[in-house]
């Protein structure tokens, strides 16, 4: 009874085992030759597609880093100021006007009081300079013109000594002709009491003007004397000296009065000049007291600090604010497609923080130069003093002079981006939505000269003795792998034939298949649209075989 019943379980695990390689065997085999063709030593392999619509583009990758769209660095107009206080970390959001850091305002404040002061005493200074040299032009025209008076005075003295003592050869030459006339005895006795000659004395002894003398009054000129008894060559030469003197020391005095001119002229412009710079000085040193707070000049985020609480400050970026709630990614585009790449293109974007999600962007900058379009690298700095200053639109990237710089803006936030970050992108060049579309390979190009696709006909397939059919198409829009078609008997569904690589027969046994229906391949017959005895797509004017997807 044991006996039977272990006959009876190996006889159905025999069986169980027969069916399973029966059927194995009934899946394999037909695959073997359902999509093959031997012909002599080589076998051709064929594929199909399903025909369905799909969406195309056609787009340029780069790979560009992710930046605030808009960032700014703020520093203060200070030199060696201690800083009292930072107010704000990385990451804390701002607002345009809020304070940022704080400065030791005591040595500023000195130096306002000292700038203030040194300005009084430039002041004071100046008014004593100006009035010296006032004072200076004052004397000077004085002194001309009382030593003009008094030479003057001189000169006329002179002229009149002159005269006298012409009047007097005159008078002496007619006594002289008088006493020719008359005889020297009448003549020499006179008529005075002692004998003497009344007119050898003469009316007036030495005269008013006797042992009169007149100085110049000024160095370097000689001292005129007039007596009452000059000789007329005595009276002329006393005259000329006179009016020499006069001359030569007005000249000398008009010389001092403009020289006097001059320094008026210079202390007024001198003091102007050092009013101003003493003015300048207080000014810088009020901003500096202003300037020893910094404030935000946007709204944003702190992605940066470059100063600490105690520490000395002398200028520079201080705090770094970038608007995190619109970010750009700068990239490159090599010469070959930036002619592509227009303002305002589509772009999709793609990061590891995100994985597969796209995100959207938008050409919004386009080079019209190799290398950076930039030129100066770093963010740009804005003063705080006076809340104002340049905000770089990108921050501090720069791009690779191996190509045109593109900036594409991304079209809306996302709370995994972070700036910095890498980004894959495909500017979308053209689209087309919801069309039929098939590998390159799939297009063919029939004797005249007609682009066609062939497809499996209706009556199944065509290992089993089925046909195929040529469809006329007109080609669209072209991406990397497919291309677009049209045609009013394409419909979803159809199985459109592919071409793949042929690949040498492992036996001469393989050409015994040659009956399973593809009939249209044996006697040196040819496919529709292909050269002589070729496959789909072999003759001129066909794309190379092989690139398309199988089915």
């Amino acid at each position: 009874m044991k006996l039977m019943k272990k006959k009876k379980k190996g006889l159905i695990i025999f069986l169980v085992a027969l069916v399973v390689v029966g059927g194995c065997g009934a899946f394999f085999i037909p695959k073997l030759f359902s999509k093959s063709e031997a012909r002599g030593d080589r076998k051709f392999q064929m594929n199909s597609v399903e025909l369905s619509k799909m969406d195309l583009t056609e787009s340029v990758s780069a790979t560009g880093t992710i930046e605030s769209a808009s960032t700014t660095t703020v520093s203060a107009d200070v030199q060696n100021v201690t800083v009292k206080k930072v107010l704000v970390k990385v990451g804390d959001t701002v607002k345009k006007g809020q304070a940022l850091v704080s400065f030791d305002k005591s040595e500023l404040q000195e130096a306002v009081t000292e700038a203030k002061e040194d300005y009084s005493d430039t002041v004071s200074q100046n008014s004593t300079d100006l009035s010296q040299a006032y004072q200076q032009l004052s004397d000077a025209r004085s002194t001309y013109a009382s030593d003009k008076k008094r030479l003057e005075k001189v000169v006329k003295e002179a002229q009149a000594a002159l005269k006298k003592a012409q009047k007097k050869a005159k008078a002496t030459k007619k006594e002289s002709s008088a006493s020719s006339a008359v005889g020297a005895g009448s003549v020499g006795t006179g008529s005075g009491p002692d004998g003497t000659n009344p007119v050898g004395t003469g009316s007036g002894g030495t005269g008013s003007m006797g042992g009169s003398s007149a100085g110049t009054g000024s160095s370097g000129t000689s001292t005129v004397t007039i007596t009452d008894n000059m000789t007329v060559s005595e009276a002329k030469a006393a005259l000329k000296q006179a009016k020499e003197n006069l001359a030569s020391t007005n000249k000398q005095n008009l010389k001092s009065i403009n020289s006097a001119k001059q320094a008026v002229s210079q202390a007024q412009t001198s003091n102007k000049k050092q009013l101003r710079q003493a003015k300048r000085s207080v000014q810088n040193a009020q901003k500096s007291l202003k300037s020893a707070s910094l404030t935000a000049t946007m709204d944003g985020t702190v992605t940066a600090l470059g100063v600490s609480e105690g520490s000395a400050y002398n200028g520079g970026e201080a705090v770094e604010i970038s608007d995190l709630s619109s970010f750009q990614v700068t990239t490159t585009v090599s010469e070959y497609d930036i002619n592509k790449v227009k303002e305002g293109q589509r772009v999709v974007i793609l990061t590891d923080a995100t994985g597969d999600e796209e995100l959207e962007g938008t050409i919004s900058y386009v080079a019209m130069t190799m290398g950076s379009s930039t030129l100066s690298s770093g963010s740009s700095t804005a003063s705080a003093g006076g809340g104002s200053g340049d905000m770089s639109m990108g921050g501090s990237s720069s791009s690779s002079s191996s190509g045109y710089e593109v900036t594409i803006k991304l079209n809306a936030g996302n709370d995994k981006i972070r700036s910095g970050m890498t980004a894959k992108c495909s500017i979308i060049i053209n689209e087309a939505k919801d069309v039929y579309a098939v590998p390159y390979d799939a297009i063919h190009t029939n004797s005249n000269n007609e682009d066609v696709i062939y497809v499996k006909d209706s009556s199944g397939s065509m290992a089993s003795g089925g046909s195929q059919k040529e469809i006329k198409v007109t080609k669209g829009m072209e991406s990397d792998y497919y291309v677009e078609v049209s045609s009013s008997e394409l419909s979803d569904g159809l199985s459109v034939i592919i071409p793949s690589d042929e690949s040498t027969a492992t036996g001469s046994s393989d050409s015994d298949n040659s009956g399973d229906g593809f009939g249209f391949m044996m006697g040196g017959g040819s496919f529709p649209g292909s050269g002589s005895g070729g496959f789909p797509g072999s003759g001129s004017g066909g794309p190379p075989s092989g690139g398309g997807p199988g089915n």
